[in-house]
This record gives C-alpha cells, sequence and structure tokens, in this order.
C-alpha cells in the first residue's frame, strides 16, 4: 500500500502537517497541499473519524452511517443467527432428535461450506452487473426461508442439503457488504466501520445462545416442536423484514445510486471523497490487470494470512462440545458460558479497530491480536488438569478474530483505485480460506476424540503464529515498495482517477444539456 501521507510534527506551533493528494482533472494536475491540523484535532480524529472533517463532510458521513452501518450490522446479525444456530440447536436436543453420530456434525458445516465457496466469487462477479440493493437482499430472504426449512427437517441428510443452499446464498452477504464499505468509506474510516461491522457476528453468536435457552424453557414441546426448530423458525422469520428494508437502505455506489435518501448533494460529496481517495467504484479491468493480480503477491500473501485466521479461529466453535462433554452443565449453561467469550470478542474487536487506526497500520494490531489467540491454543494443547485454566485457554481464542474485519481493510486499502481487484481480491480470500475451513474440521475434530482432539489444538496454534508471520512479511514488501525498493504493480491510479473524472464531467455534461 502506497503512503500518500507524512505527518511531522512542528514544535512551533504544537501541530501536525500533512501532506496529503487531492485529486484534480488528471494524474498531471495532481498537486500535493500541506495544511496544518493541531494535535487536538488529530486526536478528535482517532476517537472518530469524521471529527476532523467539514461540518458538510461530517453530515455526509454521519447519513451514510445512520442507513448504510445501521442496515448491514443488523444483516449481519441476522446473517450469523442464520448461519451458526446449528451449533446451539446440536447441544439443545438436535443430536440425540436427529441421532447425529461419527462425524456428521461437522458435515453441517461442510455442507454449508462448499455452498459458500461455490457462490463467493460468482457472486461478486455479478454485484458487477447487478445492483447490489436487489442482489444482496434478494439473497438474504432466499437464505432466510432456507433455516426455516430446517425446522422441518426429519434426517440429517436433509439438513446437510438445507446447509448447502443456505451457505450459497449467504456467500454473498460478506464480500458484498465489504464492497458497500469500500464505495463510500475512505480508508481512514475503513477500520473502525469493518470492526463494528464484524461485531455484530458475536452479538448474533451470543443471542443465539440466549435465545436458545429462553426457547429451550418456554417453547419445548410447544406445538409438538422441539426447541431447536423454533429457533430455526425464529431465525429464519426475522430475516424477511430486514432483506425488505435492503431494497431500499442500500446505495449500491455513489455515481448510479438511486437509494431514496441519496440526493445529488450526497452524490457531489460522495465523488469528490473518492477523487480525494484515489478510489473507483466502476469497473475499469482489462485482462492484462486480471493477469497481473493473479501473479502478484497480494493475492497469494493475502490469502495465506487470511486461510490461517478463518481455520484457526474455528476452534472456539467447539467450546460448548467441551462443556457438553464434561457432564456437569446444564443445557442453559452450555449454551450461555460461552457467549461471555462472544463478549470478550466484541470488546477485542473494537479495541483492535481504534488502535489500528490510531498507529496508523493494520498489520502492528493484527499479529498483536494473534497473541492472546496464541496464548489460547497453547493452554488448550497442554490440556491441563485444571478447568479454570482450560476456560481461560478458551477464552482467549476469541480474542483475535477482530483481526479478519482489519485483513479485509488492508485488502481494500492494498487495492483502492481498482475497484474489480478489489471485489476478486476479497473474493478469492473469502473463498479460498472457506475451501481449508470445509475440509479440516472433519479431521482436526473427529467426534470420537472430543473434546481433547489430538491435533486439533497444536495445529490451531501452528495457524495462529503462520498468520502472524505472514502479517509481518506482507508489512515488510509493503514498506519496500513504499521506498521505491520494490516496484507496485498492483495501484493503478493514473487510470484510476482520469476514469473517475471522465465519468464526473459526463455527469455534468448531462446536467448542463438537460
Amino acid at each position: 500500500m502506497s503512503e500518500v501521507i507524512d505527518s511531522t510534527h512542528d514544535k512551533n506551533d504544537d501541530t501536525v502537517t500533512v501532506d496529503s493528494v487531492t485529486g484534480g482533472s488528471s494524474a498531471e494536475n495532481r498537486s500535493l497541499t500541506s495544511k496544518k491540523i493541531t494535535w487536538k484535532t488529530k486526536i478528535r480524529g482517532i476517537i472518530w473519524d469524521s471529527l476532523d472533517k467539514s461540518p458538510e463532510e461530517r453530515k455526509f458521513v454521519f447519513k451514510v452511517d445512520c442507513w448504510v452501518m445501521s442496515y448491514i450490522c443488523v444483516a449481519y446479525f441476522v446473517k450469523y443467527l442464520d448461519s451458526m444456530n446449528v451449533s446451539n440447536a446440536y447441544v439443545s436436543g438436535m443430536k440425540e432428535d436427529l441421532h447425529f453420530g461419527g462425524q456428521q456434525y461437522n458435515y453441517l458445516s461442510t455442507w454449508y461450506y462448499i455452498g459458500y465457496i461455490i457462490g463467493q466469487i460468482p457472486s461478486q462477479v455479478a454485484i458487477n452487473y447487478i445492483r447490489p440493493s436487489i442482489w444482496l437482499p434478494a439473497n438474504e430472504l432466499l437464505y432466510g426461508a432456507f433455516v426455516m426449512a430446517m425446522a422441518g427437517a426429519k434426517d440429517v441428510k436433509t439438513l446437510y442439503a438445507l446447509r448447502f443452499f443456505i451457505g450459497l446464498f449467504e456467500s454473498t452477504a460478506y464480500v458484498g457488504i465489504m464492497t458497500i464499505l469500500s464505495n463510500f468509506y475512505l480508508p481512514d474510516e475503513l477500520g473502525k466501520r469493518t470492526c463494528i461491522f464484524q461485531t455484530s457476528s458475536s452479538a448474533a453468536q451470543m443471542f443465539s445462545g440466549y435465545l436458545q435457552t429462553g426457547l429451550h424453557k418456554g417453547m419445548n414441546g410447544v406445538g409438538g416442536l422441539a426447541s431447536y426448530r423454533w429457533l430455526f423458525i425464529f431465525d429464519g422469520v426475522i430475516t424477511i423484514p430486514v432483506a425488505i428494508v435492503g431494497f431500499f437502505a442500500i446505495p449500491d455506489e455513489p455515481l448510479s445510486s438511486k437509494a431514496f435518501w441519496f440526493n445529488e448533494k450526497d452524490r457531489e460529496i460522495a465523488i469528490s471523497r473518492l477523487k480525494r481517495g484515489d478510489r473507483n467504484t466502476k469497473p475499469n479491468m482489462k485482462f492484462k490487470d486480471f493477469l497481473n493480480m493473479c501473479v502478484d503477491w497480494p493475492v497469494y500473501l493475502f490469502s495465506l494470512a487470511f486461510i490461517c485466521h478463518v481455520v484457526a479461529i474455528r476452534l472456539y466453535g467447539y467450546m460448548n462440545l467441551w462443556l457438553k462433554s464434561t457432564g456437569t452443565f446444564s443445557v442453559s449453561q452450555i449454551n450461555n458460558l460461552p457467549t461471555a467469550g462472544y463478549g470478550l470478542q466484541i470488546v477485542a474487536t473494537l479495541c483492535w479497530a481504534w488502535l489500528s487506526d490510531a498507529v496508523g497500520n493494520r498489520w502492528t494490531i493484527i499479529t498483536l491480536a494473534c497473541v492472546p489467540a496464541i496464548i489460547g491454543s497453547i493452554i488448550l494443547w497442554v490440556w491441563p488438569n485444571n478447568q479454570s485454566a482450560l476456560f481461560a485457554g478458551w477464552y482467549l481464542m476469541f480474542a483475535e478474530t477482530g483481526a479478519g474485519a482489519l485483513f479485509i481493510t488492508w485488502m481494500s486499502e492494498t487495492l483502492g483505485t481498482a475497484v474489480e481487484q478489489r471485489y476478486l481480491m476479497i473474493g478469492i480470500a473469502e473463498a479460498t480460506s472457506f475451501i481449508f475451513t470445509a475440509a479440516i474440521p472433519i479431521y482436526l475434530y473427529p467426534a470420537d476424540k472430543a473434546p481433547r482432539y489430538p491435533y486439533a489444538y497444536p495445529i490451531t496454534f501452528m495457524f495462529f503464529t503462520l498468520e502472524a508471520l505472514t502479517t509481518l512479511v506482507i508489512a515488510l514488501i509493503q514498506r519496500l515498495e513504499t521506498k521505491g525498493i520494490l516496484r507496485n504493480k498492483h495501484l493503478f491510479v493514473t487510470e484510476t482517477q482520469e476514469m473517475l473524472n471522465e465519468e464526473v464531467q459526463a455527469r455534468q455534461d448531462t446536467k448542463v444539456a438537460a
């Protein structure tokens, strides 16, 4: 990622001098402007990034926050309820009711991830041609319907088929949401918002535990249905109104948005911000650009780091199986105790976001986030004869999850000027990580070895460590590119800026003609 901001401390007036790149009519007439920002303003910007902007821009960012952030957080909350409810259902009667055995619980995840993998990259291609405001809510309605259908499943094989389609339709959500965020927020705004969005998944997993506990106490047997079946019905039903709101709330991208709340003044501000940030939201990829992306380091190193992250964090999803295996905890406790880990996850994720923006880079905080998870995996690997120590090991595993949001933000920043490269990079990283996630749990978490899986804990330690090391390698390469020692081949600033200027000029000509 090329660095365009150079901050130096001015001892005379206690201000920060910031050299920033501003967009002109072409790459040639772009100029460096120097403005002085007080330390007070800089600190306000760290606390919340819109506080150091003009009143007009603050109003715009607040408006986008109200519509976009509120919607995507609720939508992702519901998405995670729909995808992760099988874990709570399994320990709340589904295992016995449907006669699960062997590796069948792991196969539920495998079939989900197969659908997720198949849908990932085609969805990122489709979103270039179908408005996100249509594509994302339509898929949300579909996976909500399949979640409700799980309530009627009579055997495990039916669940396999339903989970496949849930994964297929849910594959549009994460990368689609990240695409929308990168269309409307500048790099210095993405870190916090991506992590806030990430915490909605943690909140969903907390809520799912409490919801299953409440349903088990109050709805078990009502209408002849077990409580876990009511969980599927409830999760599916609340998906429908959220999806309907999405048809109106999602603004697509600034140049062509038809959202009722997005007016021409908003469009002008959004476009000026895109120019200032050297970002583009319109397709401009040539075949040679695709080939360059395939042979350049980001697609491999970011995917490797993200694979390590995604595979490693799957371990804490088996905490409730450990609790069930002890035979000492009630159904309510089995569902509720892991929620403390998700609470820790929310706090840690927000801390990583603010720290990342404060230090001005992603790699430092991603590496730091790996530390508690590495310690937790070591504790579980050793497996001490102490229940409190085991709880500590499990809970420490939750702290690293927020690093995933920082990885996606980092990818978006690295390829911010080329829209298809950005879309495909995120899609490839997600798809490859879930290919591993679909297969590895079958071997790492064999049901007959629960809860002391002989390979899971050391391999999880290995993945967290490799994630940290790969992060450091990426940071080193980017530093070498910044210094000109290595050639930066993945930014297309000139073409992007000129294309964006052409779009703006065409829009202005249309308005004049009208």
